[in-house]
């Protein structure tokens, strides 16, 4: 995908009502410095201070000349502008304020102007005083008139209509803009790790306008950015990629400042410099499990159906996510090594996840739609003559966090489905051995199963201290040093590679001088568990009770965890714990505690954040449970979706963040009966009916579960329930009826004021 920035603005005004911008020039050169650096794209000289007519045959272009399908265009133009009669207009160096029908360039005529260009996707960013009133009147005047000549004419814009269709304001329809607040606030929300880390490709237009917003606000500024998308790529949000993104991130598994350290040491080699170390040591490495891992890679390629799953089991800590990661590389690497590809395999996390996340992957790995049933789901994969491997990591964390239920679920599930599919390997970690009927003598145990290298961990122990974080990050001792302190570290660790990474986050927190300083310990000393370990390690790191509330509220999160983007997590947590929170102090959190934080992504395709281990989390929560942390994230939450569903309501084009959408009514499910506290009062005449409501809010989950478990129900009520559409609030909704002259009938839902509808259709 090609990228090309258009820019043009007026500083210097014929007309005497019109003063002059001494920030224009500077708009020009940052934004453009921002686009074709930061950005990647392509941009010709900026045009300063032209004519209405030089401006409209200037970015009208060569009319032989079009765009390229792939093109991505951003137009910018900054300066005085106009608002008249609902038109908005860009004034130029010989606009006249009280002609500007004659003298300037109707913004709408942008759309136009790229349009007859074959402009696919197209972002206009008008950086004037009443901006709003020109991105409202772009979307419905000029959208409107280019679709009606498209239907005229559709033999010339064979292969030239829009795809993507955006517009930021840098102030509303009644606010005079501020000199150069608004370029310098989108440098720095492109800018910022805040509105997507090194995994997003893409910076939703949202995030930057709410960005950008923030930093308005404390500078003082009276306007606020708005934006509006008429048409979406189907392919994401094309106009902002991620300047951080790169395509060798390590795997989602590591912790952040594992990630930080790897890509830095990355960039450190291809710039010349050599490793810190001469051997590195990759943040997923697998230590001391080669016998473990050949026993894996043999279960796989068994030529006969073992007609059951293989569960790796073993407590939190003792590697059984690095396992499969190995054996995930190494099948990738026999995949790749044949001429003909005989067998397929697909990894899948189940953290946080439920089982129709997992067929979905598995359906679509198959080449079919993520909603097929899972009945016809299998009985396709009956049809497979080759083996197929499914790797499954996290099945004792499915659900929301400390679910019991859906963990079981999940593997009664992957068990029937080796037993009943011919062709299926299936490889999962699960819960020890004695917690129920799920084991047999074939599963790896690694709490059982000695290391096959005795100084395996030993040396692991050494090359961390020296490099804590993997290579590119540094322990602050020397190799002597390391060598010294390592045994004790293993004797505390007890064989648990968790443990032992905890331990030495804490031995490195602050100099050398602390790893130095460690006396020789006893040999009879007990070892650590992993809450005593994250304990000692997050004291060491970020004893701060700030950084403790924001990775607590990261610990109760669902999903792959929680975007800054947006401020989501600041915001949550600040209504948590009634503290007020910013962007600044996530940044903080996320460098103190980068050791005990992992970044992915979300459907939304946003950099989220989440606790790197699951029992990291649950220590947290189990801290939390004294005041209710559960119940105070739930009503965090609540709080948060109505607050800002309140400001979409003002700002038209504003997005409900996919968070809240898509996890909320997983955190009111968790905690039943627990939601935001109600004020006791007399019902009186039209009182919400709140026991009606909360039997809807059941009859919803039973009918969710009943056809998720795949009850066998007649196929005309299975057709019925598939086609319902339940509308709950958490009071009565109204519905308003009204019947036409043609006896067509209007229905109207409404809520019930400062509460918002919740429509899920089976």
């Amino acid at each position: 995908m090609n990228g090309l920035f258009l820019a043009a603005g007026s500083s210097d005004y014929a007309h005497g009502e019109l003063c002059e911008l001494g920030g224009v020039r500077g708009d020009l050169e940052r934004l453009r410095r921002l686009f074709t650096r930061s950005l990647g794209y392509a941009a010709p000289p900026a045009l300063l201070n032209e004519s209405a007519s030089t401006l409209r045959g200037a970015l009208g272009g060569d009319p032989e000349v079009c765009f390229d399908g792939d093109d991505t265009v951003v137009v910018y133009y900054t300066g005085h502008g106009a608002g008249t009669n609902g038109r908005h207009y860009l004034l130029c160096a010989d606009s006249d304020p009280d002609r500007p029908a004659a003298t300037a360039l109707g913004t709408d005529d942008l759309v136009r102007l790229m349009h007859e260009r074959g402009a696919r996707r197209l972002l206009l960013v008008i950086d004037t005083c009443y901006a709003a009133v020109g991105a409202a009147e772009s979307i419905s005047e000029a959208a409107h008139s280019v679709a009606l000549d498209l239907g005229q004419r559709p033999q010339v814009y064979v292969d030239r209509r829009l795809k993507a269709f955006s517009v930021i304001s840098a102030a509303r329809d009644y606010e005079r803009a501020g000199d150069s607040r608004f370029s310098e606030a989108l440098v720095q929300a492109v800018s910022s790790e805040a509105c997507g880390g090194a995994r997003a490709r893409q910076l939703m237009l949202e995030d930057i306008v709410d960005h950008i917003n923030r930093a308005l606000d404390r500078s003082g500024a009276s306007q606020h950015a708005t934006h509006a998308t008429l048409l979406s790529d189907p392919g994401g949000h094309p106009f902002f990629p991620n300047p951080r993104y790169t395509h060798d991130t390590p795997p989602e598994g590591v912790s952040l400042a594992e990630q930080r350290a790897l890509l830095k040491s990355r960039d450190g080699a291809a710039s010349g410099a050599r490793p810190a170390s001469p051997q590195p040591l990759t943040p997923d490495e697998l230590v001391g499990r080669d016998e473990a891992l050949a026993r894996l890679e043999t279960w796989c390629a068994a030529p006969a159906p073992p007609r059951r799953w293989l569960a790796v089991t073993g407590s939190p800590g003792s590697g059984k996510s690095a396992l499969l990661r190995a054996l995930s590389r190494r099948l990738a690497r026999s995949t790749d090594a044949r001429t003909e590809v005989s067998a397929s395999y697909l990894s899948v996390d189940m953290r946080h996840r439920w089982l129709e996340d997992l067929t979905r992957e598995i359906a679509v790995s198959e080449g079919a739609p993520p909603d097929t049933p899972p009945e016809q789901l299998e009985a396709g994969l009956r049809t497979r003559v080759t083996p197929y491997v499914l790797l499954v990591d996290g099945v004792e964390e499915a659900g929301a966090p400390g679910d019991v239920t859906e963990p079981e679920r999940v593997a009664r599930y992957l068990n029937g489905l080796a037993a009943r599919v011919g062709q299926m390997r299936v490889v999962a970690t699960w819960r020890p051995a004695g917690q129920d009927d799920l084991h047999s003598h074939d599963d790896v145990d690694l709490d059982g199963w000695a290391e096959d290298d005795r100084d395996a961990l030993l040396q692991l122990a050494t090359r961390l201290l020296l490099e804590p974080d993997g290579p590119g990050s540094a322990g602050g001792c020397s190799p002597r040093h390391a060598r010294e302190a390592a045994p004790g570290v293993v004797r505390r660790s007890g064989g648990n590679h968790l443990v032992l990474r905890l331990e030495i986050q804490r031995l490195t927190a602050s100099s050398a001088a602390t790893v130095r300083s460690v006396p020789a310990d006893s040999a009879s000393e007990s070892p650590l568990t992993v809450p005593e370990a994250f304990r000692r390690a997050l004291a060491a790191r970020c004893s701060d009770p700030v950084v403790n509330a924001l990775l607590t509220g990261l610990a109760f999160t669902h999903g792959t965890g929680l975007p800054w983007a947006g401020g989501l997590w600041p915001d949550t947590v600040s209504r948590m714990f009634g503290m007020t929170l910013t962007d600044g102090h996530a940044r903080d959190a996320l460098d103190s505690a980068a050791p005990f934080v992992a970044e992915s992504l979300d459907s939304a395709g946003r950099s989220v954040y989440r606790l790197h281990h699951e029992a990291c989390a649950q220590v947290l929560r189990d801290d939390a449970a004294k005041i209710d942390g559960a119940d105070r994230m739930l009503r965090a939450l609540e709080e948060e979706r109505v607050a800002r569903e309140a400001h979409a309501r003002k700002e038209p084009g504003r997005f409900t963040d996919p968070y809240l959408t898509e996890h909320l009514p997983r955190h009111r499910s968790e905690r039943p009966g627990r939601t935001t506290p109600r004020s006791p009062a007399v019902p009186g005449p039209g009182a919400p009916d709140i026991a009606r409501e909360e039997h809807l809010a059941d009859l919803h989950v039973w009918i969710r579960r009943l056809l998720a478990d795949g009850v066998e129900i007649p196929p005309h009520l299975r057709e019925l329930v598939r086609t319902t559409i339940l509308i709950t609030t958490l009071r009565t909704p109204r519905i308003e009826s009204l019947q036409d002259e043609q006896g067509r009938k209007s229905v109207t839902v409404r809520a019930a004021s400062g509460e918002s509808l919740h429509v899920t259709e089976f």
